[in-house]
């Protein structure tokens, strides 16, 4: 991959990118296993054609070095930033399995650190991520499978339960009097569902099944609407002299006979505006869209 920079930042942010210490010795880390493999496949294929800007990577940065706190920070009584494998023939077919979990207190509590936005977090609280949610419990089996690898001066620590510490990078203390909802406090401690043994071992199997099954594939398998970040076609009702839509419907249908129950007449002050859905992430997101049969069919 080669690396620019368009904004001219210093050197030492140059370097500091460039030279990511991130190393996994394995096959496929917790990152890539949870990621769609079409993303994984076209990345390996092309890895020597991908261009990013390092402006691009200064919030990576900035979680990597909280990274680098907690590890100083920690205690007697603590693990952190430690790197786990995990190979067999039953659960990952031969494919060695890596993940490095952040923070592993005595009490069994799993923490990951997320430096993210406010309304990300609004959303998760509201609807579990399932990426969050993926991506601990991949943790969690590594745990499991590494119980020697768990012991802090005598003490074996065993997980319990896992969380998401998240780090709003955009918190505003004035919005939070704007907005019932809005975070009160730049951190919040999220708690992820932690899966049965059997859902996890079950998981990571077939997540390595469908990466290696991708690498053989002549066409590569389409990521899910989920993993796409599909937002669908909305019908949204706008009123005369607002910006923002009454109401957001699903069909047109719907918005109107949402008209109708509220006595309003398409055309008389008001009106139906259908609003295009996209794949979120394929358009703005993907790093290696540009490669993607999907996306350059699609026409975006």
């Amino acid at each position: 991959m080669k690396f620019t920079n368009a904004s001219n930042l210093p050197k030492s942010i140059e370097r500091a990118v460039i030279n990511d210490p991130y190393e996994s010795n394995s096959d496929i880390s917790t990152t890539r296993l949870i990621a769609p493999p079409r993303i994984r496949v076209l990345q390996k294929r092309n890895w020597d054609l991908l261009q990013e800007d390092v402006s691009d990577r200064i919030f990576s940065l900035l979680g990597q070095s909280i990274h680098h706190v907690i590890e100083r920070a920690k205690t007697r009584k603590e693990l952190a930033e430690k790197r786990l494998y995990f190979k067999d023939t039953k659960i990952t077919n031969g494919w060695k399995l890596s993940g490095a979990f952040d923070l592993l207190n005595r009490d069994g509590h799993l923490i990951d650190f997320k430096t993210t936005s406010s309304w990300a977090v609004v959303n998760a609280l509201k609807e579990p991520k399932v990426d969050w949610e993926n991506q601990l419990n991949v943790l969690d089996f590594l745990c499991r499978k590494n119980p020697k690898e768990l012991i802090n001066y005598t003490t074996h620590i065993k997980v319990k339960r896992l969380s998401v510490m998240a780090i709003l990078r955009d918190w505003s203390k004035m919005q939070v009097m704007r907005s019932d909802n809005y975070p009160k406090k730049q951190v919040v401690m999220i708690p992820i569902r932690r899966w049965a043994e059997e859902e996890q071992d079950n998981y990571v199997k077939e997540r390595i099944k469908i990466h290696q099954n991708a690498e053989k594939a002549s066409k590569l398998p389409l990521c899910t609407a989920t993993e796409r970040w599909r937002r669908e076609d909305k019908y949204a009702v706008m009123k005369s002299g607002r910006k923002s839509a009454v109401r957001l419907l699903d069909t047109e249908a719907e918005a109107k006979q949402f008209l109708i129950s509220q006595n309003m007449v398409d055309g008389k002050g008001c009106s139906i505006v259908l609003r295009k859905g996209e794949d979120v992430r394929c358009q703005h997101y993907c790093s290696v869209n540009q490669f993607c049969d999907y996306y350059m069919g699609v026409g975006f």
